[in-house]
C-alpha cells in the first residue's frame, strides 16, 4: 500500500507541469500548431473567425458584454483558455503558435452605449449626387451580364428586393481581407471572382451598391470606424452599404459581407438607428439575413466599428468619368457630438478626403434624382 501510494504521488509530481498553465512574461500561454482560432461568448461558438496573427501585438478581440459580465472561452486546435469578462476591463494572454512565435492577444470587454449625434438641424449643409440609372451603359452591362433582374423577380417591395440582392452578392466568394481587385468596381471584381478570387468588405459593399443601383434602388457604399481608429493598428475599418427604399422612404443598412439587414419593430434600420438600436432595444433588435447570420455574433463583431460613418458626395456607378466633390473632398464624415476628428487611419495612413458634420440631416437627406444632372454643393 505504501508503495502503491509513493508511485502514485511520484506520477503526480511528475504529471504536473503538463496540466498547469504555462506562462510567458508574466502571462498564460495557450498552445496552436494551427493559426485559426474559435471563441465562445456565452453558449455562442463563433468558429474560425479569429487568425492568430504574432506580428501584432496586441492583436485585440473585442467582446460585447450584455450583462455585467460574460463568460468566455478562447480555442485554439489543441488548447483553450476561459475568463469571465467584464465591460470596461482586458484579458491578455500569450498563444504559441507552432512552438515558436507568441502572440500577445488581448480581450476587451465593452458594453454598448447609443452615440450622439445633432438631430436639430433643419436643412442639410451638404448636397449629394446619386445615379440616376438613364442611359447608364455599365450598369445596363452589369444587370444583363449577371440577370439582375431575376434575383429580384416577384419581390413583394423594395426591403425584399435588398435582402435578395445582398445576399446574391454574398453568395458570389468567400470573405479574404488581404486580397484587392485590380480595379475597384463591380464588373471587374465579378469578373475576378469567376477566376477564383476573394475578396474584402469593400468589394462587397462595392458589388451590392452597383447592383441595387442598376436595379433603380439608389444605394451608395458606406465607411465605418471604429472611435479608436487612430491608435488600432489592424481592423479599424469596416466597409459596408445604405440604399435608399422608395416604398419605405428611408435610408438602409446592408452588409454583404455578412448578408445583414437590420431591422426593428419591422422597420429596416440605417446605420446610425442600428448602433442606437443595439444600445437601447437590443431584445427587439431582428438582424434579417436570407443565410441565417447570427444576431450575436454579427453585432458583437459589428458594433464597434459604428462610431465614425462616411459617405462619398458622388455615389454615380461608371469608371470614365471624374467625381464631384467639394472644396476637394470627396466624402463627407459623420462625427459623434464632442468626439475627436481623426486625422489618421491605423496610425500611419493621413485621413485628408473628408468633410465633417455632426449633423445626421447632412448624412441622411433623401436623394434627390432630378431630370437635369445635379452636382454636389455646400
Amino acid at each position: 500500500m505504501k508503495k502503491s501510494f509513493t508511485f502514485l504521488l511520484l506520477m503526480l509530481v511528475l504529471l504536473a507541469p503538463s496540466f498547469a498553465q504555462k506562462i510567458h512574461m508574466g502571462l498564460p500561454v495557450v498552445k496552436a500548431t494551427a493559426a485559426v482560432a474559435d471563441y465562445r461568448v456565452g453558449k455562442e461558438l463563433i468558429k474560425g473567425n479569429w487568425n492568430i496573427m504574432p506580428q501584432i501585438s496586441p492583436d485585440v478581440l473585442k467582446v460585447a458584454v450584455h450583462k455585467g459580465k460574460e463568460d468566455v472561452t478562447f480555442y485554439t486546435n489543441t488548447d483553450s483558455i476561459s475568463f469571465k469578462v467584464q465591460a470596461g476591463k482586458s484579458y491578455r494572454f500569450y498563444v504559441n503558435l507552432n512552438d515558436t512565435a507568441y502572440a500577445l492577444t488581448e480581450l476587451q470587454g465593452f458594453g454598448f452605449e447609443a452615440v450622439e449625434f445633432n438631430k436639430k438641424q433643419p436643412v442639410p449643409a451638404y448636397t449629394f449626387v446619386y445615379e440616376q440609372n438613364r442611359n447608364n451603359a455599365y450598369l445596363q452591362e452589369l444587370r444583363t451580364k449577371y440577370n439582375l433582374d431575376a434575383i429580384v423577380a416577384g419581390a413583394a417591395n423594395d426591403t425584399e428586393k435588398a435582402l435578395r440582392m445582398v445576399n446574391w452578392v454574398h453568395k458570389q466568394w468567400q470573405h479574404n481581407g488581404m486580397n484587392e481587385p485590380s480595379n475597384p468596381d463591380a464588373l471587374t471584381i465579378l469578373a475576378e471572382v469567376k477566376e477564383g478570387k476573394q475578396f474584402r468588405c469593400v468589394e462587397y459593399g462595392i458589388v451590392t451598391t452597383a447592383c441595387l443601383n442598376a436595379i433603380g434602388l439608389p444605394a451608395r457604399t458606406m465607411g465605418l470606424k471604429m472611435k479608436d481608429v487612430e491608435t488600432v493598428e489592424f481592423g479599424a475599418g469596416h466597409v459596408l452599404l445604405e440604399v435608399y427604399l422608395p416604398d419605405l422612404q428611408k435610408w438602409v443598412m446592408l452588409d454583404g459581407q455578412f448578408d445583414v439587414m437590420p431591422v426593428l419593430n419591422n422597420v429596416p434600420l440605417n446605420a446610425v438607428e442600428f448602433q442606437q438600436a443595439i444600445a437601447k432595444d437590443y431584445a427587439k433588435l431582428e438582424i434579417r439575413s436570407l443565410s441565417g447570420t447570427s444576431k450575436m455574433q454579427y453585432v458583437n463583431w459589428v458594433y464597434p466599428y459604428l462610431y465614425y460613418f462616411d459617405v462619398k458626395f458622388d455615389n454615380r456607378e461608371g469608371v470614365a468619368f471624374e467625381r464631384e466633390t467639394i472644396d476637394g473632398k470627396s466624402s463627407l464624415m459623420l462625427v459623434p457630438v464632442g468626439a475627436k476628428v481623426p486625422e489618421v487611419f491605423q496610425r500611419k495612413y493621413k485621413l485628408d478626403r473628408y468633410k465633417y458634420t455632426n449633423s445626421l440631416t447632412d448624412l441622411y437627406q433623401a436623394p434627390v434624382l432630378p431630370a437635369a444632372t445635379t452636382t454636389a454643393s455646400r
